[in-house]
Parts: C-alpha cells; sequence; structure tokens
C-alpha cells in the first residue's frame, strides 16, 4: 500500500467538503440555516458557551449528512438494482440526520429564545426601528430570491441537452 502524504491527503479531504457542499442541496439549506443561527447568536450577544453549543450541533447536523451521503453513493454502488434492505439502510441513515437537525433546532432555540424576546422587547418600544427591521429584511429576502431564481435558470440553461429535433 502506498503512503500518502498529508498534504495530499488534506487536498482529497477539501475536495471531498467542497464537492458535497456544492452538489447536495440538503447541506446548502442545514449551511444556511447554520450559518443564520450563528449569525443571530452573534448579533443577540449570547455567551461563548452559548455560541460554541451552537456550533457544535450545527457542524454535527452538516457531518452526519456528509455521512449520510457517502452511505447513499456506497450503497448505490454495492446495490444498484432496487433493494428494500439498502432503501431501509437510507431511510434509517436519513432519519438520523432529521433527529439530529431537530435536536439542532432545539437546542439553537432554547438557547437564542430568551435573548430573541429581548431583542423584540427593545425594537417594539421604538416603531422606527421596528419598520426599517422589517424592510430591511423583505429587501434581503427579495434579493436572496432572485439571486437564488436567476442561478436556478442558469444552471437550468447551461444543464439542457440540444434537441435533436429544432423547434422553429
Amino acid at each position: 500500500m502506498t503512503k500518502v502524504s498529508f498534504r495530499d491527503s488534506a487536498i482529497h479531504a477539501t475536495r471531498g467538503l467542497f464537492g458535497a457542499i456544492s452538489t447536495e442541496r440538503n447541506i446548502k439549506i442545514q449551511l444556511f440555516i447554520g450559518a443564520s443561527l450563528i449569525f443571530a447568536g452573534i448579533l443577540l450577544g449570547i455567551s461563548k458557551v452559548y455560541l460554541i453549543t451552537i456550533i457544535i450541533v450545527v457542524f454535527l447536523v452538516v457531518i452526519l449528512e456528509m455521512f449520510n451521503r457517502g452511505f447513499e453513493k456506497l450503497i448505490d454502488l454495492i446495490s444498484p438494482e432496487y433493494n428494500k434492505e439498502a432503501g431501509k439502510i437510507k431511510d434509517t441513515m436519513a432519519g438520523v440526520v432529521l433527529a439530529t437537525f431537530v435536536l439542532a433546532m432545539i437546542v439553537s432555540l432554547l438557547i437564542l429564545y430568551q435573548p430573541l424576546i429581548t431583542f423584540f422587547r427593545i425594537v417594539s418600544e421604538n416603531t422606527s426601528s421596528l419598520v426599517i427591521m422589517v424592510a430591511d429584511i423583505l429587501l434581503s429576502s427579495i434579493i436572496l430570491l432572485c439571486y437564488y431564481i436567476k442561478k436556478v435558470n442558469l444552471r437550468n440553461r447551461i444543464n439542457q441537452k440540444p434537441s435533436a429535433h429544432r423547434q422553429y
């Protein structure tokens, strides 16, 4: 067996990490939700221990999603045809990810609940701040939605195969 250098191992691991992030929709969604929770924790000024706890549960979800992806690919290689038992294994792994995601959301919401209540109480006392905050959230959401729609449309155009029958 050939010996692989640490540098090569790190390159392969990085390629695997970014490959999973770039191709797996669920990982992108989980990273977005996780980043939002971490960002909210920072903005709300929660303690370092709580912030580290949120970071750990967010990374745990992403790590288990990558395990799930690996198991699914391995099962597809071992058993390319439909197999009821292989389907049960895939479902179980997906269930593990879902349970961990629910755990992460519960932990994060328990940590962020009181700081969020305090934040909204302060903001609600100042009406102009509330209007600016709502407008900012709406504008940011519209910008993100437009970016996503544009990206999906571009990806669909790139992935379209030219038809053998041209339409005029």
